[in-house]
């Protein structure tokens, strides 16, 4: 069961996945009133970027032979280090990391 929680870590997959899928056009993204750019400011606001800290190259090891390469390996360290769960489209991609990994639908997103 996932946690009842708004803090997940969202892998780039799904980013992409919405970015070029559920893109009917580039007009899409416009905000055409006030309200409309209001809901976009709260829904990127909303949002928290983590970054790469250098100190995370060190939890590395414990993933690159667990996961297919250094970009899962890195998104293995950040979900770690921050204690937070996966969203992905692709849960096999971290099978074997014992860390909390689901996908939209495990969270009735899609």
């Amino acid at each position: 069961m996932p946690p009842k929680s708004n803090e997940y870590l969202v892998d780039t997959d799904i980013l992409i996945e919405h970015l070029t899928f559920n893109s009917t056009d580039k007009d899409s993204y416009l905000a055409d009133t006030y309200l409309e750019q209001e809901i976009i400011l709260r829904l990127l606001s909303s949002l928290k970027i983590l970054g790469l800290h250098s100190r995370y190259s060190l939890l590395v090891p414990k993933y690159k032979s667990i996961v297919k390469n250094m970009n899962d390996a890195l998104m293995c360290v950040v979900a770690d280090y921050n204690k937070l769960p996966i969203i992905t489209l692709n849960k096999n991609k971290y099978a074997g990391t014992k860390l909390k990994v689901y996908h939209p639908v495990d969270l009735k997103l899609m």
